[in-house]
């Protein structure tokens, strides 16, 4: 079933058939300036409905707020894309024993390194419901030391959380602080996305959703700790599409030359899929045009934000429960950008 209508009734729509699926969502979108926001089911055991700014763990969404923080660096020429991260790391004996890993190859999942730093998958054996807890920033140079990459840099596509988590602990180190304040300081304060944090602070505590399983029941939040630049901020449906926003219109903001930078293809992974500084660029199903996109995932919770920058639509879907939004938040693209109805789920 289709229905056409204006942007809130779209938006309204794709929330309450994607109830059906998980404990609460929330759908928001923008189109030429125009935005709706849209939740349904329930945040958490009280039953409240989701809204706007109900926050949620947003998973590997977090990856663009790490590399438009890479792109802040180099537009300032503090650093350049083909840095190698080495040179963050001293401590690590030289030269390592693989072809020099950069700074553009950990944004663009180049630089053949593994999906998990070492060691993670037992951790993860041991602690099922938060694996990553515990895995401090030493732990993880300590194991990229160690690690030989699987090909040569530069080569293959190899999605890697490792790489991700390694390339936020270097910008961290080169400006001395931790990652959570780096993104802080280069990112969302300047785009004004207060309620995007690694911390949830005690006056959001009361608008913080309840992750659930994929049967729906509640489970821990994941603690990220050294792998928090690949997955572990926090935000809102607000947040992430002022922060879509930013990157539709990049002159009239904060970080207009990193928001340009990020949104270039660098690598080409297959016919279908290139990479940009953590942005992944696909043709859009049905249409003419591409999208830039990322999703995200964690025990509880599931998110999708995606933006076609020549005609100013973007889409954010946040779910609280473990299962994908990835269809639902294309499928609301692909509407506002050809001016279909909404498929019913």
């Amino acid at each position: 079933m289709e229905l056409d209508g204006d942007l809130a009734d779209r938006v309204r729509r794709t929330a309450e058939a994607q109830a059906r699926r998980h404990r609460g969502l929330v759908v928001a979108a923008v189109r030429g300036g125009e935005t709706a926001v849209h939740g349904a089911g329930s945040a958490g055991g009280a039953g409240t409905v989701p809204d706007g700014r109900t926050l949620f763990q947003i998973g590997s969404v977090t990856k663009v707020f790490t590399t438009l923080a890479l792109a802040a660096a180099v537009t300032r020429g503090e650093l350049a894309l083909d840095t190698p991260v080495d040179a963050s790391f001293p401590e690590l004996s030289s030269p390592l024993p693989r072809p020099a890993i950069t700074t553009a190859h950990l944004a663009t999942h180049s630089s053949g390194l593994p999906r998990l730093p070492p060691g993670v998958l037992l951790r993860g054996l041991r602690q099922r419901s938060d694996p990553y807890r515990g895995l401090s920033p030493e732990d993880l140079v300590a194991g990229y030391g160690r690690c030989r990459s699987g090909a040569r840099p530069g080569r293959r596509f190899r999605y890697s959380n490792f790489g991700v988590a390694l390339l936020g602990q270097a910008l961290a180190r080169r400006a001395g602080t931790s990652w959570e304040r780096l993104v802080a300081d280069e990112v969302t304060g300047p785009l004004g996305l207060r309620d995007t944090v690694a911390d949830v602070r005690p006056d959001q505590q009361d608008r913080r959703a309840t992750g659930h399983s994929a049967r729906r029941r509640p489970v821990p939040d994941w603690t990220l700790d050294a792998v928090a630049p690949a997955g572990g901020l926090w935000s809102t449906a607000d947040d992430v599409l002022a922060f879509l926003r930013a990157h539709l219109e990049p002159g009239d903001g904060a970080l207009p030359d990193a928001l340009r930078l990020v949104q270039q293809p660098r690598f080409r992974a297959n016919r279908w899929l290139q990479v940009c500084l953590g942005w992944m660029l696909t043709p859009l199903r049905g249409t003419e045009h591409s999208v830039l996109w990322h999703n995200g995932g964690t025990g509880g919770f599931f998110s999708f934000a995606g933006f076609q920058p020549q005609l100013g639509v973007g889409v954010v879907v946040l779910s609280n429960t473990a299962r994908s939004v990835d269809r639902a938040g294309m499928e609301l693209m692909t509407a506002l950008v050809t001016g279909a109805g909404v498929p019913s789920a």
